[in-house]
């Protein structure tokens, strides 16, 4: 049996070290006393689908900037595929981050995706597409396959309050682009926010003990 000086306890199993403070164990392992199942690693993780995903965006990217040199620098396509690439491997990399939480990973994908967007217009021109159409379209179907997914899966609210909040809360952003004067199509904006408006009440109402008890959390408070 190993044994840990520090804490004076025993270890059963096989251990390098001891789980209570890190140091040296003494003794001898007994594997066959091992408490805990082996677990299996898995045979992606995470950082390997991360890097095979930048290593294809990079040959992508790799392939189209030589075709644009062989071809002529008239027009240079093969920037517009290279910023496409980053910001597809950027997307990607969000999802399979948070792979395991649909509702963590929709908050943060309603975030990402209108910068991208927005970036995107600026870059081409400004026609103003993203705000028109992006930024609510995105939040709009973000909050609907949050409540979808809580209701499929019966989560508790306080499992998904925390991105919730965060998208209505990007929800309200063409509100505000509407006040200024910078949003030309309303009626994505306007179902955009009120849907954020109506979630918020809701959560306001019904659960603020709950949202309560997850700005505490988040902000320390």
């Amino acid at each position: 049996m190993q044994r840990c000086p520090s804490c004076r306890v025993t270890v059963a199993g096989h251990k390098t070290c001891c789980p209570l403070c890190g140091g040296q164990l003494t003794g001898t392992p007994e594997p066959e006393t091992e408490v805990f199942p082996a677990l299996e690693k898995p045979r992606f993780t995470t950082g390997f689908v991360l890097r095979l995903l930048a290593l294809l965006a990079i040959a992508v990217s790799v392939i189209c900037v030589l075709v644009n040199i062989a071809t002529g620098f008239h027009v240079l396509w093969s920037l517009f595929v290279v910023a496409g690439a980053a910001c597809v491997w950027l997307a990607a990399a969000v999802a399979v981050a948070y792979r395991r939480d649909m509702t963590q990973n929709l908050g943060w994908q309603v975030v990402l995706i209108p910068v991208l967007s927005v970036l995107w217009d600026w870059w081409t021109g400004w026609r103003g597409w993203s705000i028109d159409f992006v930024l609510p379209c995105v939040c709009i179907v973000g909050v609907l396959a949050m409540l979808l997914i809580a209701v499929l899966c019966r989560l508790p609210l306080r499992a998904f309050a925390g991105p919730l909040i965060s998208a209505c809360a990007v929800g309200l952003v063409p509100l505000i682009l509407i006040a200024c004067g910078c949003i030309r199509v309303l009626l994505p904006s306007l179902l955009c926010a009120g849907l954020a408006i109506l979630s918020l009440a809701a959560l306001m109402l019904f659960q603020w003990q709950t949202i309560k008890a997850e700005f505490q959390r988040r902000f320390h408070l």
